[in-house]
């Protein structure tokens, strides 16, 4: 009955993202990014599909080009994105065995309410971008760049 359970919610997790999917997407340097998600599913979670033609870098965290699934975890003060190797029906339950790594986002409070959930992928200078999430009464970033190998100087 566990395997059956987990096939259903899988099932509905993406049957719930393939039917009010949003997305946003970015160029760097000739790279695309792009990122997909669906209305969030948890009080403090919000989970979306992440896509990278680049090398990047997070604060710390290099991310190599292929897809991921972005859990945006905001259940205390300090909201943090993970970056987890899960992807497809297999990111439908949140595993931090996974996790690339972990980035504290920066948040504020949102001028006015916020309806829904909304994610967007920013250019932000020639070879960085930055990822907002606007949910509830926040607006929470976290800056990235392409990695390039070396040091992570930027940051």
């Amino acid at each position: 009955m566990k395997r059956f359970m987990n096939y259903t919610i899988a099932a509905t997790f993406l049957a719930a993202a393939a039917t009010a999917q949003q997305q946003s997407s970015v160029t760097i340097d000739g790279h695309a990014i792009h990122i997909t998600y669906a209305a969030p599913t948890a009080k403090n979670r919000v989970a979306a599909s992440f896509q990278t033609a680049a090398n990047l870098a997070f604060k710390g965290v290099s991310v190599p080009q292929g897809e991921y699934t972005v859990y945006v975890l905001a259940d205390g003060p300090q909201w943090q994105l993970a970056i987890n190797k899960a992807a497809g029906a297999k990111a439908a339950v949140y595993d931090p065995k996974l996790d690339l790594g972990r980035i504290n986002m920066t948040a504020v409070k949102a001028p006015a309410p916020i309806a829904g959930c909304k994610i967007v992928l920013t250019k932000i200078a020639a070879m960085a971008a930055q990822l907002e999430v606007s949910w509830n009464d926040t607006v929470a970033t976290v800056p990235f760049h392409l990695d390039r190998g070396g040091s992570d100087s930027e940051w």
